[in-house]
């Protein structure tokens, strides 16, 4: 038989872990080894919970914006392949997407453009996203990954500008090259 130890938290939590445990018909020890444990699991793979926790929210979230998750350098070789057969068409279709996000994070609460932005920086992950509000209610998108390839580049661009047109914003200036985007927008 295992030893047990006394373990102290404050009232309002050991309150919330007594409920929890009621709700899934376990004793509160167990709740509270299986919290422990969970927490200990997180740590020994060099993560703390809150982390292990935000990760799962991450992808909580991305399926429910109808991401999916594939290799990173196969994405961007196929969205490369088809820009060289058909430009036209691939940019048609990111801008259409974009403009179906746009009116996705207009429906999703009172703060579109922060939800919008918030988005758009958890899509572009491992890139150097930035969205910064300029004077005039102009805004600056900058987005720097190197490994995105010359058409990947241009179709996210478009997506961009279409996803905030639906919030008001038109297009004053568009720098993309191979790996950069840097769009200026402002207030229609």
């Amino acid at each position: 038989m295992s030893k047990r130890k006394m373990l102290a938290a404050e009232e309002d939590l050991a309150n919330r872990v007594a409920k929890l445990a009621e709700k899934r018909g376990l004793t509160i020890y167990q709740t509270v080894n299986d919290m422990l444990e969970q927490a200990l699991r997180a740590e020994e793979q060099g993560l703390t919970l809150k982390e292990a926790v935000d990760r799962g929210d991450r992808m909580d979230r991305a399926r429910d914006m109808g991401l999916t998750f594939t290799v990173e350098h196969l994405y961007y070789q196929v969205v490369e392949s088809a820009f060289s057969k058909d430009k036209q068409r691939l940019k048609d279709l990111w801008r259409d997407m974009g403009f179906w996000y746009g009116k996705y994070f207009l429906g999703k609460g009172n703060e579109p453009f922060k939800t919008l932005s918030d988005a758009l920086t958890f899509l572009t992950l491992g890139s150097q996203f930035h969205v910064d509000q300029g004077k005039n209610s102009q805004l600056v998108i900058s987005c720097i990954n190197e490994k995105y390839t010359k058409g990947y580049t241009e179709v996210f661009a478009v997506f961009i500008e279409a996803a905030f047109k639906v919030l008001g914003y038109k297009t004053v200036e568009n720098e993309t090259d191979r790996g950069i985007i840097q769009i200026k927008l402002e207030k229609e």
